[in-house]
């Protein structure tokens, strides 16, 4: 081995180096885990070392390809403020303790942890929230919490189940078994392994009791893999690169908000918290599972799908999964019911553009400048052949595999949320222009199971917020 020469200053005394050792962390010496190691985000949503790929002149990310969500209800007694503040110390340090063993990206392990409305209302003080909690700007004035109950949709079926979880869990890695170890660490007794090296600090099963657990995947041609492996119907037409079921690329750069345009301060307007709130790098998550009728969507032919993906105008070929998401590309409310009067067709992506990009150029509250048509909300779905979860405690599960979607959605309020997600059903539009449902986007091919919102703090505050002020 080559010797690496080392200069030291003789100004360097014996006392100076034994004041320096003293303050040296030797036990974070030799730490493969930040081999390729980035500053890690303010936001938990923001995924660093998530590389982009060119698809013919289309930005694209390459996500992480394995993920699982573990949503729970807390033990703690309502009204234990030791215990919650125990809790928070106990989960904080669990956090730290994965993170100082698996490098903080796709090659490691990516963990989101995201709350419910009874949390805040059950555990922590009305004293508090309605002090901190962030709200939507009404006519320019705070109005209600930007986390809200979910609803029920016009096009949601009456089994719908709306949740009331106080915690979940988001694991995203390329490597399953750095989710299953990490899960194990966390949520089961005894000794447990991470990457081989014995957790010590991690178990935190005592202060949940875990609700579901919900496992998918994400592009490396899996959708059509694992569909042919199961035999589901339509799996046959899914194309061989296809990221999800439905075939086209949902991880477009530019068709995904980037940085922290999600979060509840950045885009003036939505609501009144700014850089400095508790709540600022903070941002509203749903969560819903949806199973996918693919032969249905597989009968019909490629522009029929292009077109109630995206709108009647496209006329991209077959073979391109990654039609351009760039913000010229965005439809706005005049073409958007053009569209349904010369064509007789609603797309899914431009039903929802309005509400989902900036209607006009705008500067965020940290200076940059968005064009009009950048995308301001945020998607990390995956899917899933789960009927409808690996693990439901509400009921029994099935073994028959089903494709189906992990929707996960982040945007800055519940309200935000609401309308867009509204647009997507089409009511308004539909009824004008007496449009089917089958060239109205593309709800006649979904049918959602479960929904919930959550707000997704910070990760300086995503272990047990506003717990320390209890």
């Amino acid at each position: 081995m080559q010797s690496v020469p080392c200069k030291v200053s003789s100004e360097r005394t014996k006392e100076n180096v034994l004041d320096d050792s003293r303050a040296f962390d030797w036990t974070a010496v030799v730490n493969y885990a930040r081999r390729s190691y980035s500053e890690p985000p303010k936001t938990q949503y923001e995924l660093p070392g998530v590389n982009v790929e060119d698809h013919l002149g289309v930005p694209v990310a390459c996500i992480p390809l394995w993920h699982t969500i573990v949503t729970a209800r807390l033990t703690i007694g309502k009204g234990d403020v030791s215990g919650l503040q125990r809790a928070q110390a106990r989960l904080d340090a669990a956090l730290t303790e994965i993170e100082a063993i698996y490098p903080l990206n796709p090659g490691g392990i990516l963990t989101q942890v995201a709350y419910g409305l009874p949390y805040f209302k059950d555990y922590i003080p009305a004293s508090i929230t309605e002090k901190l909690m962030p709200r939507v700007l009404e006519n320019g004035k705070p109005g209600a919490w930007a986390l809200i109950e979910s609803i029920r949709f016009p096009k949601d079926p009456k089994n719908l189940i709306l949740e009331k979880n106080d915690i979940s869990f988001h694991f995203k890695s390329d490597y399953k078994e750095h989710i299953g170890n990490v899960m194990q660490a966390l949520f089961q007794p005894g000794e447990n392994l991470l990457n081989g090296i014995p957790g010590e600090n991690v178990y935190i099963g005592d202060l949940v009791t875990v609700t579901s657990i919900r496992r998918g995947f994400a592009g490396s041609g899996m959708p059509r893999k694992m569909g042919l492996r199961l035999g589901l119907p339509g799996a046959k037409k899914i194309p061989a690169g296809a990221m999800l079921f439905m075939g086209f690329t949902s991880s477009h750069v530019h068709g995904l908000a980037q940085g922290p345009l999600p979060s509840f301060e950045t885009i003036p307007g939505y609501t009144d918290q700014t850089p400095t709130s508790y709540f600022a790098h903070g941002t509203m998550m749903h969560l819903s599972h949806i199973n996918i009728d693919l032969e249905g969507w597989y009968g019909m032919n490629h522009q029929d799908r292009l077109h109630r993906m995206f709108h009647p105008r496209r006329k991209e070929d077959e073979e391109i999964l990654s039609p351009s998401q760039a913000p010229e590309t965005s439809t706005f409310k005049e073409a958007l019911e053009e569209d349904a009067r010369a064509h007789g067709i609603l797309g899914h992506n431009a039903q929802m553009q309005f509400l989902s990009r900036l209607g006009e150029d705008t500067t965020t509250v940290y200076g940059d400048r968005l064009p009009k048509g950048t995308v301001i909300f945020l998607r990390q779905d995956f899917d899933t052949v789960e009927h409808p979860f690996e693990f439901d405690s509400a009921g029994p599960v099935s073994p028959e595999p089903i494709p189906g979607v992990h929707f996960v959605g982040f945007a800055a309020s519940s309200q935000l949320f609401e309308k867009i997600r509204l647009e997507m059903d089409g009511i308004a539009l539909q009824k004008k222009f007496n449009l089917s449902d089958e060239n109205t986007g593309f709800t006649k091919f979904l049918t959602t199971t479960h929904r919930q919102n959550y707000l997704e703090p910070s990760r300086s505050h995503r272990s047990f917020p506003l717990a320390e002020l209890v």
